[in-house]
């Protein structure tokens, strides 16, 4: 029996290492335009994967993030593209300003 004792503690401490491994925390904020209006549909990606949400009707957005997360990349059509450092921070609102580039050519 005392040879189980060491076996099943060595067993607690990975399995209680592998939760804090995949530990996430949520990051949560609002997206406005220029002018403070609400921005439905924002697409809001966690830099360098896959991991994305988009803004609500009233331009809120909720993201699980891992620990070693540290950007947030928001886009939308006709807005210019912004990535923001989150650091340890679970709130972080932003404001997209409009994308002024101009077309060379219009095709119909």
């Amino acid at each position: 029996m005392k040879q189980r004792y060491p076996i099943f503690l060595l067993m607690v401490f990975f399995v209680a290492g592998s939760f804090t491994a995949f530990a996430q925390r949520t990051v949560s904020g609002r997206v406005t335009d220029t002018g403070g209006s609400s921005m439905p549909g924002v697409n809001v990606i966690v830099k360098g994967t896959s991991v994305g949400t988009a803004t609500d009707a009233s331009g809120n957005y909720s993201i699980n993030v891992t620990p070693d997360a540290t950007t947030l990349v928001f886009s939308f059509i006709g807005y210019a593209t912004q990535e923001i450092e989150i650091g340890n921070r679970t709130s972080v609102d932003i404001t997209m300003t409009e994308d002024t580039r101009q077309l060379g050519e219009v095709v119909v």
